[in-house]
């Protein structure tokens, strides 16, 4: 209970005094409609459960409104035959109630109200409420799982599968078990109705699924009917239960593109041009906060960024289909996020990681458990016609046809595609991408999350992550947990999990809970050279510190396709620091020493060479658990042990660390090169050389701009 008061005296101070105000007005009308469906059940369902003719305007439609028509799923099955199968290899898995989220394993659903049951507990989430159900300390059970089933993303995939394939066992299937949901649901209790985001990611499942039953048997005009009312009570609880201020993050999309996505599929509703409109008014607004102008996303997490792109299509192709004007700041942003894609997403590089993950879908019209990255860019290839996005894309993508059709796709095959990028610089995002041959490495400078509670950030300030081609070998951990092992959530987005430098053991920014930060750790650029391959920055995250600490690190690539890093760690007394480098799973360490520390996969490898005026102790941990340290996660809710590799020290006064990283290709063998270092006057004196290659860097870090200069005895190959 003390830890709890704690959580909200932090959680309240993250908000400004018109967010408390608004938040103490909406839990107000909570707990009206809390005490009106205790005391008046009947009041109560003459305002969630109107007659149809107080909440129709017209007639419902029997002829599919947006894209879910039999010719999408006609020429799905002609044009992508293996994606159409797929799909209906994933239909029949809904059918027999098979389920798989995140990294749990696979279970069967018994038949009836099962989407209050956890599984793994065989406890049942309290009917009560939504609003006051305390999902985060209950032990019932991990409340992302109990999300993502009532999210009913498997009844759009069975009405797009009755689409594909035309049998009507996936379309009476999507009928019956939207009527039971609706039926066993009623608005506002239970842990489905916990937030209004929820209800808007599940109102968009729900409104694909009645919009491609329309024309079908499956859904009487009765029972139709009743599905439109179902979308109406989530309009209306989407409105009454809005993310504000702190929590504005995409949370917020998710909601506006619910009002657009129900308001646009769903005309007969009454309040159904006022719910579009004020989406889209809504959606304007957010689509310019949370894409930044060089089109990454405001919450420095790459998965989010794909969710919120796939709302943001999502929203566009419904208005494309009902013939409405999509606004320019929409528009825009989608456009700048294939830009951004293209940026992140070179010729066959694995996609980046940084930040949380959590699998989530914004919606499901395919076979794939996960949004594939390069089908995004697709997506917003065949809408746009984008060069940098057609690029990024790795051929068509099943939902990219089902958003935008023949024409869609027809347009995305006449788009010529950009050349490849280069190095590159985001700097509203603060990444720069240093591509040096094969290698890539992402160098971390930017802000640490968005709005005051940076829910979605990692304490990772600096942090460097690296592949050879198609290998990932210096990593982003990943995410590990969100609700069910909090020392997993708290561990994986902590600085000493992170390809950066953490000082005494503690995060360079403060948490204050598993989805606040109460202090960010602020991070600036100091140098960027992209023709030479040098960009420095510094962060303050260890300048809260009784005695303060400064950290500043420079990324240097090599002409041998090696990458220099350099970091200086300043302050008056005795502190411990240690470098972190973590290491993808697939990757087994030969050796570990400061001079020769070798990683090897199937297919490539890294070495690191690590030199220190002051001692270093190089140490390697995989899979410990007193503390955690040495692991890595594909999937939320799952873990492997990978290598962790640091470097240590304890020293007083300013300390200097300097690593070669050096990418190799397994079947050229491992490189013949090692780093040493020596202080001079002006800074470290770093000296690489191997076999058919010696450079010498001469790096001050002391100086603001910081001063680098180096003479090397082979071809430059940055570009």
């Amino acid at each position: 209970m003390l830890e709890r008061m704690r959580w909200y005296r932090r959680r309240l101070v993250a908000m400004g005094a018109a967010e408390i105000a608004a938040r103490s007005q909406r839990a107000v009308v909570h707990l009206a409609d809390d005490g009106l469906f205790r005391a008046s059940p009947a009041r109560w369902r003459a305002s969630w459960q109107p007659p149809a003719d107080r909440l129709l305007g017209a007639r419902p439609s029997k002829t599919a409104i947006g894209f879910m028509r039999p010719d999408r799923g006609a020429g799905l099955r002609m044009h992508l035959p293996g994606a159409a199968d797929k799909l209906v290899e994933r239909a029949e898995e809904a059918l027999a109630r098979r389920v798989r989220f995140f990294g749990y394993p696979e279970v069967e659903l018994p038949e009836g109200r099962m989407e209050d049951l956890d599984p793994f507990t065989s406890r049942r989430w309290p009917d009560r409420h939504g609003k006051r159900i305390d999902y985060r300390h209950l032990a019932i059970g991990d409340p992302k799982w109990i999300w993502e089933l009532n999210r009913c993303q498997d009844l759009s995939v069975l009405t797009a599968a009755w689409l594909v394939a035309d049998d009507e066992r996936f379309g009476r299937a999507a009928g019956e078990r939207l009527l039971a949901w609706i039926e066993t649901h009623p608005p506002g209790r239970g842990i489905a109705w916990s937030s209004g985001f929820e209800a808007g990611i599940r109102g968009i499942s729900l409104a694909l699924t009645v919009d491609g039953l329309r024309s079908s048997p499956f859904l009487a005009d009765a029972q139709l009917e009743l599905a439109l009312m179902a979308l109406w009570q989530h309009g209306r609880w989407i409105r009454r239960d809005p993310s504000l201020g702190s929590s504005a993050n995409n949370h917020r999309l998710g909601e506006l593109v619910g009002l657009v996505v129900i308001g646009s599929l769903a005309p007969e509703l009454r309040d159904a041009p006022r719910w579009r409109d004020e989406g889209l008014e809504g959606l304007s607004a957010e689509a310019d906060r949370q894409i930044h102008p060089d089109g990454t996303s405001a919450e420095q997490a790459f998965s989010y960024h794909l969710f919120v792109i796939d709302l943001l299509l999502l929203a566009t192709a419904v208005l494309d289909a009902c013939e409405q004007s999509i606004p320019l700041e929409v528009t825009s942003a989608i456009e700048r996020s294939g830009d951004a894609l293209w940026a992140q997403l070179g010729e066959e590089e694995p996609p980046p990681t940084y930040g949380d993950t959590d699998d989530g879908r914004a919606f499901v019209l395919d076979a794939s458990d996960l949004r594939e990255p390069r089908g995004v860019a697709a997506a917003v290839a065949a809408r746009f016609a984008h060069p940098r996005a057609k690029c990024a894309a790795e051929g068509d993508d099943a939902t990219a046809w089902w958003l935008f059709g023949s024409s869609g796709i027809e347009l995305m095959e006449r788009t010529s595609p950009a050349a490849s990028p280069a190095s590159v610089t985001l700097a509203d995002a603060g990444l720069t991408i240093l591509r040096i041959g094969s290698t890539r490495a992402i160098f971390d400078h930017g802000r640490h999350g968005y709005t005051s509670l940076a829910a979605h950030a990692h304490a990772d300030a600096l942090r460097l992550d690296v592949a050879l081609g198609t290998e990932e070998l210096i990593v982003d951990p990943g995410v590990g947990s969100y609700f069910a092992q909090p020392p997993l959530r708290a561990a994986f987005r902590g600085t000493s999990f992170h390809s950066t430098v953490s000082v005494d053991g503690l995060d360079s920014s403060l948490s204050g809970g598993p989805f606040l930060w109460t202090r960010h750790a602020r991070a600036r650029l100091l140098a960027c050279d992209l023709e030479t391959g040098l960009v420095a920055a510094e962060h303050d995250g260890y300048e809260r510190l009784a005695d303060p600490v400064s950290h500043r690190r420079a990324v240097i690539g090599l002409s041998n396709g090696s990458v220099l890093v350099v970091d200086r760690l300043v302050a008056r007394r005795t502190h411990r620091y240690s470098q972190r480098w973590p290491l993808h799973p697939r990757l087994e360490l030969d050796c570990c020493s400061p001079e020769l520390t070798i990683a090897t996969g199937s297919r490539a490898g890294v070495l690191l060479s690590i030199a220190s005026p002051t001692p270093i102790v190089v140490t390697a941990t995989r899979g410990e658990s007193g503390p955690l340290s040495g692991w890595w996660s594909e999937r939320l809710e799952s873990a492997v042990p990978s290598w962790l590799v640091a470097a240590n020290t304890e020293a007083e006064g300013p300390v200097e660390l300097a690593t070669l990283l050096a990418p190799f290709d397994a079947g050229d063998g491992i490189p013949d090169t090692r780093l040493s270092v020596s202080v001079e006057q002006d800074g470290l004196r770093l000296v690489v050389t191997g076999a058919r290659h010696r450079e010498v860097i001469a790096v001050d870090l002391r100086s603001t701009p910081v001063r680098v200069t180096r003479k090397a005895s082979s071809p430059a190959g940055l570009r």
